[in-house]
């Protein structure tokens, strides 16, 4: 009999039995996974803005100066969709995430906020770790992380095949999850082994026709103005680079966005 410590005892069926229950389990599970990854409902992409659709089960780069902005547009487009939507940030940061601001572009929605999971990690190890043990758990829709070294390409990839594992074990009517990096210090970022990688920068307002001004309501002529972007498909792999100018039309925010009244002008003199 072999002695080693982890064999079975001969004539012990009732362990054999348990055994081949769990190989019979396991192969269960992996046809599961199979089935998963080929659901098309489950892997059909999320819809962040008109021209940027991002695979599931995979992980992509957000680049630019406005790259938050573009997470929290995507965070915004998962919450939408009853997701749940988990943040690493490095917990030795002093800045932190605004609820307010993160709510305005959502449109106002409270959907987001309500999905949103914020979690400090104390070291820059752990927002890697739990990068992979959140998507690997397939609870929930999408996994952002924001980076302070570049992850190289054998990370990457451990990314990938725990997003693809958690597409297999997502729940009922969940889609897979997406990962999202985003480097912390470096607005040019080029992560290698990424899905896609997108920029994201700010642009200047487009300023109306000439008016004349109006002493009464000087902020009339830049209503219909609000904060434009420049979105940039650096990176994919089934489609080119390409560019779009993306305004506040093609957010989900109102579409009257409050401006500053004029105070009245008071009238006391010195006399």
């Amino acid at each position: 009999m072999d002695d080693r410590p982890d064999s079975l005892p001969l004539g012990d069926s009732d362990t054999a039995g348990r055994l081949a229950q769990a190989r019979a389990a396991l192969r269960g599970l992996d046809r599961t996974a199979d089935a998963g990854l080929s659901d098309a409902g489950r892997r059909a992409p999320l819809q962040v803005l008109a021209p940027m659709a991002l695979v599931r089960g995979r992980v992509h780069e957000l680049a630019g100066s406005a790259r938050q902005v573009l997470a929290v547009l995507a965070a915004a487009a998962a919450a939408r969709e009853g997701g749940t939507v988990l943040w690493l940030r490095p917990g030795w940061r002093a800045e932190t995430l605004c609820p307010a601001g993160m709510r305005a572009l959502a449109g106002g929605d409270t959907a987001l906020l309500e999905a949103l999971i914020i979690a400090d990690a104390p070291r820059e190890g752990d927002i890697l770790w739990s990068m992979e043990e959140a998507l690997r758990a397939g609870c929930v829709a999408l996994v952002v992380g924001e980076v302070g070294t570049a992850p190289d390409l054998r990370q990457i990839r451990r990314l990938h095949l725990a997003a693809a594992e958690g597409a297999a074990r997502a729940g009922s009517g969940l889609g897979a999850p997406l990962g999202l990096l985003l480097a912390q210090d470096r607005a040019d970022s080029r992560i290698v082994g990424v899905e896609s990688r997108w920029g994201f920068q700010a642009l200047p307002p487009e300023m109306p026709p000439e008016t004349p001004p109006d002493p009464a309501a000087p902020f009339a002529a830049h209503r219909d103005i609000g904060p434009r972007w420049w979105l940039t498909r650096l990176r994919a792999r089934d489609a080119p680079p390409a560019d779009w100018v993306i305004d506040t039309s093609a957010l989900p925010w109102p579409k009257a966005l409050p401006w500053p009244k004029a105070l009245p002008r008071s009238d006391t003199g010195s006399g």
